[in-house]
């Protein structure tokens, strides 16, 4: 099966063997270009398009904030961080509470709740 990306994603073996590796767990992931102005997403896999009830082509070029999965319940502080830490270019662990298309929280795989 090939690999598909954004049109602003360069070839480039060590993306594709990211999306390989991460495909073959079952994660649901994206892969956001940084040099972007707005880091916009460059790659989403099918785990995360089902998990939030969007079609790939509605997700690509989205800045990587995902600010259209934002809902009632999203912190703006959290969203704060997650730009900060894009911009300052810095591992960040923050906690953001997303909404699937719908509008409902879409259910958390059971290997990532502890």
């Amino acid at each position: 099966m090939p690999v598909r990306r954004g049109h602003v994603a360069l070839q480039n073996t060590y993306l594709d063997t990211i999306i390989r590796k991460f495909d073959g767990q079952n994660r649901k992931f994206l892969i956001a270009n940084t040099q972007m102005k707005n880091c916009g997403i460059i790659y989403c896999n099918e785990g995360f398009c089902q998990m939030f009830g969007f079609s790939r082509a509605e997700i690509m070029q989205q800045p990587c904030t995902c600010q259209f999965l934002v809902g009632p319940g999203t912190m703006n502080t959290a969203l704060a961080q997650l730009a900060q830490a894009l911009l300052g270019a810095e591992e960040r662990k923050v906690e953001i509470l997303y909404y699937a298309k719908e509008g409902k929280i879409p259910e958390i795989p059971r290997e990532l709740v502890s």
